[in-house]
């Protein structure tokens, strides 16, 4: 799903030259719906005075139009409760069009706005990196509520309902007449279980889930997720015991993103660990920054593994566009290499221009000792 929306935003943004990329910080359990409006009009005010410093006066006028639009069209939408389960919210706009596309984030941002030649990526990356297409059940004895979540986003597909008869000890029966009441409420619940499971399967096949999730009575999810893995193969079913017996969207999003992210240290750390050792006995993966680099000018990179984005100035060829850091002539085609200001985002923006993968972690690792980037290679460089 990340790479869903990181590759279709490419796609979108194929062929638009001039591209305004925005993040705004609108985690409103931390900050007051005034204070984001406000953030928006200084972000706005920013907009309009380096439309200016980069492109002049002759087309300010047109451009400022456009930018005032798509800044109205954001404060209407967080003041009218748009990206509700949003912690941040990321703008990507084509200035000499009409494109524009807004995207939820599951995470605060700090409030930046850049104009590229390209969407800058690297926040919406690090967002987004931990967390995976999801479809998640709240069970209960009686009822069952699915959902579909992604980062800040989640969609409530629909609520089994199990006519389940209560365990009541009702005047008049007694004895075996009893256990007979009782057996078939458990009857009536482990019909309801296999229920939910073939639900789940059915929801499933209709979209392109990475993992399933149940949660709610522990029990009964224990239950569930036992039908489902043996129905389903090629994805991870879990019980998410922190998810209870809730229909709120928020707490749904809320446990759904923790356990994203718990297990995405882990496997970040797994795949940190493999990477170095690949690249200290000379395998397939490099380390440090002018490895990386070199590898991207190449095409060769698989996987682009970032500790956290930090602002690298760099060199990039205004003939062939390899990458560089302090180079006078481009180490490809010997054109003369121009600085930009984010190496890191250009390296992330071009692998996943190659059809490669790139993960930022958000935080230190042991790939500091190392610059803080490395990759996995394709061929051997």
């Amino acid at each position: 799903m990340f790479e869903d929306v990181v590759k279709g935003l490419l796609r979108e943004c194929e062929g638009k030259p001039f591209l305004m990329s925005l993040y705004v910080d609108c985690d409103r359990a931390q900050r007051s719906a005034k204070e984001i409006l406000i953030d928006l009009k200084n972000l706005q005010k920013k907009a309009s005075e380096e439309v200016k410093y980069f492109y002049g006066d002759a087309n300010c006028k047109q451009y400022n139009e456009t930018i005032a639009s798509i800044f109205n069209e954001l404060s209407d939408e967080l003041s009218h409760g748009g990206f509700s389960e949003a912690k941040g919210v990321s703008c990507f706009a084509d200035l000499h069009g009409d494109y524009r596309r807004f995207i939820g984030l599951p995470i605060s941002v700090e409030n930046k706005i850049k104009f590229l030649d390209h969407p800058f990526l690297a926040p919406l990356v690090e967002a987004l990196s931990p967390h995976k297409l999801a479809l998640a059940a709240v069970v209960e004895a009686r009822r069952a509520t699915f959902f579909r979540v992604y980062a800040s986003s989640v969609d409530k597909l629909m609520t089994l309902e199990e006519d389940v008869p209560p365990k009541v000890k009702s005047a008049g029966w007694y004895g075996l007449e009893e256990t007979r009441i009782k057996r078939h409420v458990e009857d009536h619940v482990e019909k309801h279980l296999k229920n939910v499971g073939a639900t789940m399967r059915a929801l499933y096949d209709e979209d392109n889930y990475s993992i399933i999730l149940v949660g709610g009575n522990t029990n009964y999810a224990l239950v569930v997720a036992d039908l489902l893995k043996e129905i389903i193969t090629g994805i991870p079913v879990e019980v998410l015991e922190n998810l209870g017996i809730t229909d709120q969207p928020r707490a749904v999003v809320d446990a759904v993103a923790n356990h994203a992210l718990q297990t995405f240290v882990a496997e970040s750390s797994n795949l940190i660990e493999g990477l170095i050792t690949e690249h200290e006995k000379g395998g397939l993966a490099v380390a440090g920054l002018r490895g990386v680099i070199h590898a991207s000018n190449l095409h060769a990179i698989h996987k682009l593994i970032v500790d956290s984005h930090k602002e690298i100035a760099g060199k990039r060829c205004s003939s062939c566009g390899a990458l560089g850091l302090d180079e006078d002539l481009c180490p490809l085609c010997h054109g003369r290499m121009e600085d930009i200001e984010d190496v890191i985002d250009l390296l992330i923006y071009k692998t996943l221009c190659d059809d490669g993968d790139v993960r930022v972690i958000g935080g230190e690792s042991p790939l500091r000792e190392y610059e803080g980037v490395g990759a996995t290679l394709r061929f051997s460089i």
